[in-house]
């Protein structure tokens, strides 16, 4: 089993000891995990806009964005991803309540903590459904973005691009439409022209011509498309 997870604390010193740890209490109930490490708020949000993790082990007292700051962030744009915190400031663990963590680990009591940690983590993980992320690849290597965050995607040549809530400008992804298409089908996005992939969950109105998204980008329907696309578009939404 697989996991990746996302370190992040100003401190350069703790970082690698904490990671150790953490892979140490992870490979010891069979988890193979891929660590990253980040030394700030800041550089950790710009990596969640291309990268996945399941799980964020975080300090909460960090310059800059500390770790409650970016668990509002992240829980604010619908984030779910399950947070630890890492730390001793025990004075504001109520406060870090409104973040929904998974967790708190005493980094003076660092390997106890955390092997409780991960045994309820592992627990919870279990019941859950691990699906919905699309594997991609991009121009840096293989991404794995939420299915639910893409609002449609359109064909460039060599590259696709997908537009993504939160982000403003398109993800570049390395793979045909056809490839496109045939892995979000079952995530619900709808072939609607040669040259557009959209989530029904984005849909606002269906036309014979044209389709209209919440955020109000009107993409066209192919002329040979409009009966299967609104077809398909009412099977999703249990019309």
């Amino acid at each position: 089993m697989r996991m990746k997870i996302a370190l992040c604390d100003d401190d350069a010193r703790a970082l690698p000891v904490i990671s150790g740890a953490a892979r140490s209490a992870f490979s010891a109930k069979g988890v193979d995990p891929d660590i990253r490490e980040f030394s700030s708020g800041r550089e950790l949000l710009t990596a969640l806009e291309t990268t996945h993790f399941q799980l964020l082990l975080l300090d909460i007292e960090m310059p800059g964005i500390d770790g409650i700051t970016l668990g509002k962030k992240l829980r604010a744009m619908g984030d779910d991803t399950k947070i630890v915190y890492v730390s001793e400031a025990e004075s504001r663990v109520f406060e870090a309540f409104q973040v929904q963590p998974l967790g708190f680990v005493r980094k003076s009591n660092f390997l106890n903590d955390i092997t409780a940690v991960v045994e309820l983590y592992l627990k919870i993980s279990s019941t859950e459904d691990s699906g919905g992320y699309l594997e991609l690849s991009v121009r840096s290597g293989i991404v794995s973005v939420k299915s639910s965050t893409v609002r449609y995607i359109e064909g460039s040549r060599n590259y696709q691009l997908l537009y993504m809530e939160g982000r403003q400008e398109p993800v570049e992804v390395k793979m045909t439409m056809e490839k496109l298409e045939q892995m979000t089908e079952p995530c619900g996005y709808i072939r609607v022209h040669k040259g557009f992939l959209v989530n029904y969950l984005f849909i606002h109105r269906v036309t014979a011509t044209e389709i209209t998204l919440t955020d109000g980008t009107v993409i066209p329907i192919g002329r040979s498309k409009a009966g299967e696309v609104k077809a398909k578009y009412l099977a999703l939404i249990g019309g």
